[in-house]
């Protein structure tokens, strides 16, 4: 279990479990409280490992969700500043589509 499920972001996302975890990044399973439905939050948390062109790719990521219109691929529907008990960074909120993850 990850320390920030059950936190509450940005007054209306609720994080519920850790899908995934890489260096300075976290992927969850949240639920939008005004729309009762669930969503994917990625968060780019600053710390020691973090480098600007992490932000840079978080950010083109965001943008090019933007972009895209595909019933096959998360759309986009949020992007803000957070800080959590783990530190400050950024949140990406994107729609949830239950599907099979790349690995299989």
């Amino acid at each position: 279990m990850d320390q920030l499920a059950n936190q509450v972001l940005h007054d209306r996302y609720q994080l519920q479990s850790l899908l995934g975890r890489k260096t300075g990044r976290r992927t969850f399973l949240a639920t939008d409280l005004e729309t009762r439905s669930p969503i994917v939050i990625k968060l780019l948390l600053f710390g020691p490992d973090f480098t600007w062109n992490d932000l840079k790719l978080f950010e083109r990521e965001a943008e090019t969700l933007k972009s895209l219109e595909h019933p096959a691929i998360p759309k986009y529907l949020d992007f803000f500043e957070v800080e959590t008990e783990l530190g400050k960074g950024f949140a990406l909120v994107q729609s949830y589509i239950e599907a099979r993850s790349l690995r299989e």
